[in-house]
Order: C-alpha cells, then sequence, then structure tokens
C-alpha cells in the first residue's frame, strides 16, 4: 500500500532541513524523506509516510558499518513505505524501481512489475517523481543546498558521510538540466515545485518566500492516505 495525495514534502539531507519552521512539518501533505531521513534530528517528531533510497545503505557514510546500523536500526523498523532501487536490491524496501531517461509521467512498469523514475543524479528528483506517480502535483522541497554540512543527525550518525567534497563544488550542470527537466515537466499538467532549501546554490527550481504560517496548504495534519499499488 503506497501512500497517495496531491501535495508533498520532499525531505533532502541538506542543513537547511534544520531552519524549517515547526509549521513546515504540520501541513496536510505527504511528507516523504530520502537516504538519511530516518536519522536527521529536525526530523524526529514528524512523520514521514514513506522513505526514499537511491543507491545502497552502505554507500551512506565514510564507515559502511555505520549505514548497515542505519538499515538495521531504522530503515527495517520504519513504518513508511519503502523505496529502493531495481539495480542494487540491498536494502529492505516495500518497492524496488529502474531508472528510464526523460520524466515518467506513468508508473512504466516493466516485466517484473517494477515502476520506472527520471534517470537522475540527485535522490530528491527519484522521490519526486515516485510522488507523482502516486498523484502528488505540488511539491515543497527542503535540503537540497548544494553547499555546507548535512542536517544534524542522531547521535553515532553525526560523522562523516564521505561525500561533503561533491558540496564544495558548483551544482554540475547536468543536475541542473535534470531538475529543469523535473520542474518543466510537474508544470506541464498544471503542477509547481518549490525550493524551501533556505541559500540553495540549485538554480532549476524557483525559490518559496518561506512563509508557510498560512495558505490553503496549512493546516492540522489528517491521517495517512494510501492506495493499492498496482
Amino acid at each position: 500500500m503506497h501512500p497517495s495525495g496531491t501535495t508533498a514534502v520532499i525531505i533532502g539531507n541538506g542543513g537547511s532541513v534544520d531552519l524549517m519552521p515547526p509549521e513546515f512539518w504540520t501541513m496536510d501533505c505527504l511528507y516523504i524523506g530520502t537516504n538519511r531521513a530516518l536519522v536527521l534530528q529536525s526530523l524526529a517528531n514528524v512523520r514521514l509516510d514513506a522513505v526514499i533510497l537511491r543507491d545502497t545503505y552502505r554507500n551512506q557514510w565514510a564507515d559502511p558499518d555505520i549505514g548497515w546500523k542505519y538499515h538495521q536500526d531504522h530503515w527495517k523498523p520504519s513504518e513508511a513505505y519503502k523505496v529502493g532501487p531495481a539495480f542494487a536490491r540491498y536494502a529492505h524496501c516495500d518497492e524496488f524501481v529502474r531508472q528510464e531517461d526523460g520524466w515518467q509521467f506513468g508508473e512504466n512498469r516493466d516485466q517484473n512489475r517494477e515502476a520506472a523514475v527520471m534517470r537522475n543524479g540527485s535522490v530528491i528528483i527519484m522521490a519526486c517523481n515516485m510522488a507523482f506517480h502516486w498523484g502528488v502535483r505540488e511539491f515543497f522541497v527542503t535540503g537540497i543546498d548544494y553547499h555546507g554540512q548535512h542536517g544534524k543527525m542522531l547521535d553515532g550518525y553525526d560523522v562523516n558521510t564521505g561525500n561533503a567534497w561533491v558540496y564544495d563544488k558548483p551544482v554540475d550542470p547536468i543536475v541542473e538540466k535534470q531538475f529543469r527537466i523535473m520542474r518543466e515537466s510537474i508544470e506541464s499538467v498544471g503542477g509547481r515545485v518549490w525550493n524551501c532549501s533556505h541559500g540553495s546554490k540549485l538554480e532549476a527550481l524557483e525559490f518559496h518566500n518561506g512563509d508557510f504560517s498560512s495558505g490553503q496548504n496549512i493546516h492540522k495534519r489528517q491521517p495517512r492516505a494510501c492506495a493499492e499499488a498496482h
């Protein structure tokens, strides 16, 4: 049973996650975490409807044993709907998906009944394409900073991830192009994508004004809506 909805918060692992106001975490929408989301301190009291892993759990930290502990102690016990990569079926998941060129407007299931997402250089794109399959057309994205440190993690996990050097460089033009294709594809069906990451270096997505205190999307969360997976 995968989650379904029309609005979602997609959560990266950048430090801007720690700067979001409390009301950002109480919107009536889906909350979809990525990679290390289950040990981000800012999400300790946030119910995640889904978590998305782009690669393997062992490469989430420089020390693969920390990744294994994350998988055993946090990923597997989580009640969130879990999605992982079809090319590396190491994580315990409810669904594995493959990558194909271009935005996947439909699930495009293959002979193994596995859905497809856009080929990407960011787990955020993978998560957005999955959410799109689940009915989401309005996206609020945080934690895609492309600079600085990752969000603060729980004790034992707030250590070297092994990829901090990536964010010391300008955003890869290929990644910018992929995010632009994602945005234009979502907008082509009347959707919107907002970058809510404070100080993000990513230019392909429109920045949100940061006011989450009012508006039709800001009200008390309702019970999770689910739909039968096809």
